[in-house]
């Protein structure tokens, strides 16, 4: 759990805001390219797609053959109202056994726990993977747009 709550506070600091508000609409590309170093780290081969508003949509693959297993989640949080929070939404805060942040379950500890998970299994069993693993980071849920686009890459990825 430490581990995974170390991840997640990496996770937390990294303001992500999509709003269709320009005031508070933010890149999630420094997200992105956590997930992305943390991931090459581990042997996945990284692909960064650059989409609309300075937004990016990440694929990393690791193991070969056919099928496999996809863990897919988005990057952005919700715009926040300061005179809510108790403490600052991009510091995590342990209370009461509950960790706060902006995005800590919707979806940053999506991305923790998966993290952590593959930092466990560790390079070699990576490696070694007979059916592809595929991690998919996206803008948000609502980047329908580039499902379909999406969906092509991953099929690609798995037939190598």
């Amino acid at each position: 759990m430490k581990k995974t709550q170390e991840i997640l506070s990496e996770l937390v600091a990294i303001p992500s805001i999509s709003s269709a508000d320009t005031a508070w609409d933010l890149s999630n590309r420094p997200i992105i390219d956590h997930l992305a170093t943390r991931l090459e780290d581990l042997g996945f081969t990284i692909e960064i797609q650059a989409i609309e508003n300075n937004k990016a949509n990440l694929i990393a693959s690791i193991g070969r053959g056919s099928g496999g297993l996809v863990l897919a989640g988005h990057t952005d949080t919700v715009p926040y109202d300061a005179d809510l929070w108790q403490s600052d939404p991009f510091v995590l805060q342990d209370s009461d056994d509950r960790l706060l942040g902006l995005g800590s379950t919707d979806m940053k500890g999506f991305f923790a726990v998966s993290l952590e998970a593959l930092e466990r299994l560790g390079k070699t069993a990576l490696a070694n993977l007979d059916k592809p693993l595929t991690v998919v980071a996206t803008k948000s849920p609502a980047c329908l747009a580039r499902v379909h686009f999406l969906m092509q890459t991953l099929s690609m990825h798995a037939s190598r």
